[in-house]
């Protein structure tokens, strides 16, 4: 499965995971410390803009190395997504929900056009080759493979989250 297939498979598994709820519903906050399943949309969304933009980054002397991939997918899936009970850190104000949606189809066709301009650049560009970093916040230096990867974990991780909020609705 190539890079564009796994995202393309990975935004459709988030967007099926809203099927069957109302907008309503997509408001609630069971608690007032947990985010909506809208507001989990729209920071998949904000990530997702930050991480379309680090493709972008033009190569400079001081931030390469000599490998395409730093962290990799297995181990960015097992810090998001496995250890996503124990491995908890609040998003950076920058991509903190504000409450841009108010529908769950705003937030679909946000997160599509995101998608679908990135899905160009990679069909455009061979990100698989580049060795120049990125760095991420938490996780340190990443190439844009890493970032790849980390969209895709990142998106898992919260399409968790939104099963569990459902299950409380």
């Amino acid at each position: 499965m190539t890079l564009q297939e796994k995202i393309k498979a990975n935004t459709v598994g988030l967007l099926n995971s809203l099927n069957g709820l109302t907008d309503v519903q997509a408001n609630v906050k069971p608690e007032a410390s947990v985010w909506s399943v809208l507001e989990c949309l729209e920071h998949i969304f904000l990530v997702d803009v930050g991480i379309s933009k680090a493709l972008l980054v033009e190569t400079t002397e001081n931030n390469t190395n000599d490998k395409s991939e730093l962290i990799g997918y297995d181990k960015l899936n097992h810090i998001l997504v496995n250890k996503r009970k124990e491995f908890k850190v609040p998003a950076p104000d920058f991509v903190s929900p504000t409450g841009r949606f108010n529908t769950i189809e705003q937030g679909k066709q946000s997160i599509n056009i995101v998608i679908d301009k990135m899905l160009l650049h990679l069909n455009q560009n061979d990100i698989s080759t580049e060795t120049h970093t990125i760095k991420h916040p938490r996780l340190g230096e990443m190439t844009k493979l890493d970032w790849i990867y980390f969209l895709i974990t990142h998106t898992n991780r919260h399409i968790e989250q939104i099963e569990e909020l459902k299950k409380l609705l």
